[in-house]
């Protein structure tokens, strides 16, 4: 009997586990951000090294700034040098979730780049 209520109670918390926080964002980052910005997050000659985002922006992290270019609002602009944020594609897509800003907006946003979005912030220097 204890074994199936702790067999209930983990099936529970993985069904519930979130699709929009920072180690969903982990997992993310690793099938789509890794080959740029590597495995550390530290970039390289021209792409941004990710665990300084907050410090190139003063200190404060930049979450709309950051969403936006994750999302596609930013498209076309060069983030680092003179090199362009691909279009993520599939992560564009999915169910749709909205996140609360720093600023004290809310928006409609797909989970995955929210999720990569908490990653992102998790990993400030």
């Amino acid at each position: 009997m204890k074994h199936s209520i702790a067999l209930a109670l983990l099936v529970c918390l993985a069904g519930c586990a979130s699709t929009t926080g920072p180690e969903a964002g982990r997992a993310l980052y690793a099938q789509n951000c890794v080959a740029c910005h590597g495995a550390d997050a530290r970039g390289g000659a021209q792409v941004p090294d990710l665990t300084m985002i907050a410090a190139r922006a003063g200190g404060a992290y930049p979450q709309i700034r950051v969403l936006d270019k994750l999302d596609g609002y930013a498209r076309g602009q060069t983030a680092y040098d003179g090199v362009e944020m691909p279009n993520f594609g599939d992560l564009l897509t999915g169910r749709l979730a909205r996140v609360q800003t720093d600023a004290g907006l809310s928006r409609p946003m797909p989970e995955a780049v929210i999720a990569l979005e908490a990653y992102l912030r998790s990993i400030q220097d």
